[in-house]
C-alpha cells in the first residue's frame, strides 16, 4: 500500500487531468520545455540566416588597412573583405535554445506559468514540445499519472 496525502493526491490527480487535456503537439509522450531566443556565433553563411555581430567588436588588429580606416572614420564595413582575417568579422544567427535551470514540464501550462513568472530573465521565451522517446522510465511515469484519471484506467493514447 503507498501512502500518499490528500495535499499530493490532489496534485497528482489534478496534473493527470491536464495531461489528458492537453494537446499533445502531435508527439508521443509530450513534454515540455522553455526555449529563449540566443546569439549562436559563426563564419559568415554558416547558416542560412546570420546577421552581422553589432556590439562593435571586430578585431581592429586582424583587418587590412582600407577596413581599419573606414572603422576609424566610422564609416560602414563590407560584409566580407577578402584582404581580412576571416575571423575579424563575428556573424551570429538568433536561434531558440533550451533554458537549462528550469528543466522540462509535464504539462505545457506548468512551463507558460513559468515564463510568466520569469520572462524577465528570457529573450523572447516560448513554450516549446518534446518528448520522452527512448526514455522508459519517464514514459512509465507518465504512463501512471495519466491513467489516474482516466474511465478505463488506462493512459491517454499519446502515453501508451
Amino acid at each position: 500500500m503507498i501512502n500518499i496525502s490528500e495535499e499530493n493526491k490532489k496534485f497528482l490527480l489534478d496534473l493527470s487531468k491536464e495531461m489528458n487535456r492537453q494537446d499533445n503537439r502531435c508527439g508521443q509522450y509530450p513534454l515540455f520545455q522553455v526555449r529563449t531566443k540566443k546569439r549562436i556565433y559563426g563564419e559568415q553563411g554558416w547558416r542560412d540566416e546570420t546577421e552581422r555581430k553589432e556590439d562593435g567588436s571586430v578585431e581592429f588588429e586582424m583587418m587590412c588597412e582600407k577596413c581599419q580606416k573606414l572603422y576609424e572614420n566610422n564609416e560602414t564595413l563590407p560584409d566580407f573583405c577578402d584582404n581580412c582575417d576571416s575571423d575579424c568579422f563575428a556573424y551570429y544567427s538568433l536561434e531558440y535554445v533550451p533554458v537549462e535551470d528550469c528543466g522540462l514540464f509535464f504539462t505545457a501550462e506548468a512551463a507558460q506559468k513559468h515564463i510568466d513568472e520569469n520572462s524577465y530573465h528570457y529573450c523572447e521565451p516560448i513554450v516549446y514540445g518534446v518528448g520522452a522517446w527512448r526514455n522508459g522510465e519517464m514514459q512509465k511515469v507518465m504512463q501512471i499519472i495519466s491513467s489516474l484519471t482516466t474511465e478505463d484506467g488506462k493512459p491517454r493514447d499519446c502515453y501508451k
